[in-house]
């Protein structure tokens, strides 16, 4: 066994070596061979470290506990040819090139050897060749492991794919249309067909229409007119539709989501196709809840202004009239008692008194249900505007295009209670100094507008969660199909738009 190490300059990029440069192991018996390879190796330039086994036992063991560039072999030697020392490399499951040099070898045999898994053959009189013969092996070597690690990647990937194909609540699958279609083609679609549509894969490979044929007519042609105006490369296109619904089964929603690639005219989709009937549920039963809780908030706030007007009539029938007799008896006595100073100025001080509670008690009357809402909303909203006017001092302007309007008397009561809120928000927030309320009645809808010019409303506001009173306004009229639309700027005041649909004239409910 010996060894032999040469001298730079390398010949070869061996960045990817040891220090000690090309780390060759030569299978040879003949020490006087082994010396010309190492002299032949040195001449090339090679920075090198050879080792010269002669036994079958010995090159296991190199194999196997050392690290090694190229293997060198004669084809004869004591006991074993290199068609066995080429075995045992290869059983190392190693790839490391394997070069044969021998004094004599037949064509047949060098051809099997390459068949085998040599990587070149050379005879012991043109050792010349040796060293190119090594650069090509390394060369050839260094492409197979970045071939075997390009492979490598993409099985890892394709598992990475297929893993995540598997998994997800759907499918993946790719799609072509164009101009020129009746209807687009699915040429491929994942595993996930079976659990989305219970059909195998093959079903759609067989027809490439067979993936629109799972959906609701209706829906299926509302995405074919969608596709044929496809959006901008690389922008994603959404939509969502009914499976064709299957006996026994419940309606199932399918959301789609593709990006488009021109090629040539037609357009090539990558997509997925998830199963949302879980969201979709969902969104059903969070919708009828809050239909639900509409109802509740309507039925509240209706059985509230009925107890509010209950009060309100108590309050002016049963207090005021009570407290316009007392007026009356203490009139009388201040009249008809014998002059007593002490006594007229407690007289007079509870005639005070008593003034005070019937300016109380109809002011909260009024607060609780204005009983001017009985003549009608128009001269509800217009005295509202007044006395807003007379209260805060700002200029307000009420102006109606009509003089009368039959609504029934819970909507009424509702935009009488939005523009009182509505009033109210701007004394406390928009600094404002005039404010203008238009109220527009059509056969089909009424309006009224709010505007003010004080300092604005910022989206943020009104996205607030205290912001109450704008909640409070829009659950008012949603009760009525109707809709609460408010808008500003920063500086340019605020606009408060609310539309209810009418019904037919004279529908009008008793309060």
């Amino acid at each position: 066994m010996n060894e032999n190490k040469g001298l730079p300059p390398s010949l070869l990029n061996l960045s990817s070596f040891s220090d000690e440069g090309l780390k060759v192991l030569v299978v040879e018996d003949n020490d006087s061979d082994f010396e010309l390879m190492c002299y032949r190796l040195k001449q090339g330039g090679l920075t090198y470290t050879a080792v010269r086994v002669d036994r079958l036992e010995d090159l296991k063991a190199r194999i196997e506990h050392e690290e090694w560039q190229v293997v060198i072999s004669d084809h004869n030697l004591p006991g074993f040819s290199s068609e066995e020392a080429l075995r045992v490399v290869r059983d190392s499951g190693l790839d490391i090139p394997f070069i044969i040099v021998s004094g004599s070898i037949g064509e047949h045999v060098a051809v099997d050897a390459m068949r085998a898994g040599a990587d070149d053959y050379l005879m012991k009189d043109k050792m010349a060749r040796l060293v190119p013969a090594i650069e090509r092996s390394l060369r050839a070597a260094n492409e197979r492991r970045n071939l075997a690690a390009a492979e490598m990647a993409q099985r890892e990937s394709e598992r990475r794919f297929a893993a995540i194909a598997e998994n997800i609540p759907g499918i993946i699958f790719q799609m072509v249309s164009g101009a020129g279609m009746a209807r687009p083609t699915v040429p491929y679609v994942s595993e996930g067909v079976i659990r989305l549509f219970g059909v195998p894969p093959r079903n759609f490979l067989e027809n490439p229409h067979y993936f629109f044929e799972q959906f609701e007519p209706d829906d299926a042609a509302l995405l074919f007119e969608e596709l044929l105006d496809p959006p901008g490369q690389d922008e994603p296109f959404g939509w969502e539709g009914r499976l064709k619904q299957r006996k026994g089964q419940d309606t199932r929603w399918v959301y789609l989501s593709a990006v488009a690639k021109p090629k040539g005219t037609m357009y090539l989709w990558d997509g997925v196709l998830l199963d949302i009937s879980d969201r979709k549920q969902a969104e059903e039963r969070l919708l009828k809840a809050q239909v639900e809780l509409r109802q509740v908030t309507t039925e509240f706030e209706k059985r509230r202004e009925q107890e509010r007007g209950s009060i309100a009539r108590e309050i002016h029938d049963d207090m005021g009239g009570s407290l316009t007799k007392l007026k009356a008896d203490v009139a009388w006595l201040n009249k008809n008692l014998v002059p007593d100073t002490a006594v007229q100025e407690k007289l007079d001080d509870m005639l005070e008194l008593i003034e005070h509670l019937l300016a109380s008690s109809q002011r909260i009357a009024k607060d609780l249900r204005p009983g001017i809402l009985d003549y009608g909303l128009i001269p509800a909203l217009d005295w509202l505007v007044k006395d807003f006017n007379k209260r805060s001092q700002v200029a307000a302007h009420f102006q109606s295009n009509v003089e009368d309007v039959d609504l029934p008397g819970e909507e009424k009561t509702a935009l009488f209670r939005i523009l009182q809120e509505a009033l109210t928000n701007i004394v406390k927030h928009a600094q404002a100094s005039r404010v203008d309320v238009e109220l527009f009645v059509t056969d089909n809808e009424l309006s009224m507008e709010i505007r003010d010019n004080g300092k604005g409303i910022d989206n943020t506001d009104k996205l607030k969660e205290t912001s109450f009173g704008l909640r409070g306004m829009q659950e008012r009229v949603a009760a009525f199909d109707g809709w609460v639309d408010v808008s500003g700027a920063v500086g340019q005041g605020t606009t408060v738009m609310v539309s209810i649909p009418r019904g037919q004239p004279g529908e009008e409910a008793d309060e």
